[in-house]
């Protein structure tokens, strides 16, 4: 099979919050786009909102001189079947819905085409042998929101091709993203492993009443967090010294979070209907906080740091 190395159609399936994302920068990377979703009232409103974000994005980043290429939309799978070089799968998190529609890709699969599935953590080998399709699928993890976070995991699945594979990382660098080789099919990746961690540890310390959510938040983003975009933990370890480091894991790491489930407070906030900021009730009270506001200071953040990239004010 030869595979597609050079995709100038890209069908991107399912356009929620991440589909667009990626629509939005394929389209200003030149490439042709095909926006697929089953659902036509989404398929009405995307091309206003991948508008107002092409806008937004142009006033905050008036250097970056997009060379646009074509967009449209469609309801019809068949269409992101025979035109396709690179499937970007952008649904829900299901794997039996991904296996469904990469299966449904038969003329694509023939011509070459590679599949990118971007779930977060989903097995990609398992999606890759029950689709049919396994030396041409791999795992392209964008994190969110795409049009702004600037790596990408790519995912080998146990039969994924090196063809494909380094097509998906060319792909990637070609809207500016930063790939990093998975080499592994675990679980949650790379990225997601270890914020999971981070999570599990901070509702231990809800749980145990050592300290509050408010605090473990002001904790996270006070401390570790402002060094991060520098200092990776791995790197962070070397400077502080292994010996150090092993003498607190004799002592600490006892006392962390083990749980292989979820914990018991998060348990019973999920039974009681406590789901979040779409419930209106989880850590926080979402009633007396605006959800929008954060994520638009987070959005700010992430080019504020964008920013420091590209000027070389930091260093990955």
């Amino acid at each position: 099979m030869n595979i597609i190395s050079h995709p100038r159609t890209i069908g991107v399936c399912g356009i929620g919050q991440i589909g667009l994302s990626l629509g939005l920068s394929c389209w200003r990377t030149g490439y042709r786009v095909l926006l697929y979703d089953r659902d036509r009232s989404r398929i009405a409103k995307s091309l206003a909102e991948i508008q107002a974000m092409n806008i937004w994005l142009t006033t905050e980043f008036p250097e970056s001189n997009p060379t646009y290429g074509e967009l449209e939309t469609t309801s019809d799978l068949a269409a992101v079947d025979q035109r396709s070089d690179l499937v970007l799968e952008c649904i829900w998190e299901d794997l039996e819905a991904k296996i469904a529609l990469f299966r449904s890709l038969t003329q694509a699969a023939m011509r070459g085409a590679v599949f990118c599935s971007c779930t977060s953590g989903l097995s990609i080998s398992a999606m890759g042998t029950r689709s049919g399709f396994p030396e041409q699928l791999v795992g392209t993890h964008f994190w969110s929101p795409p049009h702004l976070m600037p790596l990408v995991e790519v995912v080998q699945g146990e039969r994924s091709s090196e063809q494909a594979i380094q097509a998906a990382i060319e792909f990637c660098r070609s809207l500016g993203k930063e790939p990093v080789r998975v080499n592994m099919d675990a679980p949650g990746f790379i990225g997601n492993r270890m914020l999971h961690a981070l999570w599990r540890e901070a509702i231990n310390i809800v749980e145990r009443g050592i300290a509050s959510a408010e605090d473990v938040d002001k904790v996270a983003k006070l401390t570790f967090g402002m060094r991060q975009m520098v200092l990776g933990p791995l790197e962070h370890m070397d400077l502080a010294g292994l010996d150090l480091i092993r003498s607190i894991h004799e002592y600490l790491l006892a006392d962390l979070a083990d749980n292989g489930g979820p914990g018991k407070l998060l348990q019973q906030m999920v039974d009681e209907g406590h789901l979040g900021m779409k419930s209106g009730q989880g850590f926080y009270d979402w009633s007396k906080r605006s959800p929008q506001d954060l994520v638009a200071a987070r959005d700010r953040q992430v080019v504020r740091e964008l920013k420091h990239l590209r000027t070389g004010d930091r260093k990955v």
